[in-house]
Order: structure tokens, then sequence, then C-alpha cells
């Protein structure tokens, strides 16, 4: 009768064992997959910075702001609503630049 106990309490050991190593994986492949997609994401940004700073270079030393320019350099320029404060009319200005956004 011991031996039958004893080979039950390793089995159900076993089964344990085998159940939380199965988790664990599980948890390890989702955790490689996030990272993985993280990874891909920052090589893409570095990707568009680089590229962003190839063109700045091109432009580096320009002495006049012409269509070119700003069609390699910004993607769209954002101008928000008129507000008048204590007299003083101000607009929010955002600058959209290609491969890297707005800074």
């Amino acid at each position: 009768m011991q031996t039958r106990q004893r080979e039950y309490l390793l089995k159900s050991f076993f089964l344990k064992l085998t159940d939380a190593m199965e988790k664990e994986q599980e948890n390890n492949q989702s955790c490689m997959q996030e990272i993985a997609a993280l990874i891909s994401e920052e090589e893409h940004s570095e990707g568009d910075v680089q590229m962003f700073m190839g063109g700045i270079r091109r432009y580096a030393a320009i002495t006049e702001l012409d269509e070119t320019v700003l069609n390699r350099l910004i993607n769209r320029i954002l101008i928000g609503e008129p507000k008048k404060v204590d007299w003083v009319k101000t607009q929010e200005v955002r600058i959209v630049y290609n491969f890297v956004g707005e800074l």
C-alpha cells in the first residue's frame, strides 16, 4: 500500500511541477513576444531618426527657407485657435517633422 501512495504522491507532484512549468513557459513566450515587438518598434524609430538626421545635414547651412526644404523636413504645421489674454493675441504653433514627429 505504501508503494501505491508513494507513486500517487510522486505522480501528483510531477503533474503539479509540469503544470507550473507550462504556465511559466507560456508567460515567457508572451514576454518574449512583447520584447520582440518593442525591439522592432525601437529599430523602426531609430531608422526614422537616422533618415531625419541625414535630411537635416543636407540643409544644415541653408540661408533661405524655401518650399523644397519645407517639404523635405516638415510633415505638417498645426496652427491653434487665436486666444486673447490681457489684450495680447497668441496662437499655438506645432510643427510635425518628417520621420520623427512632433518635438
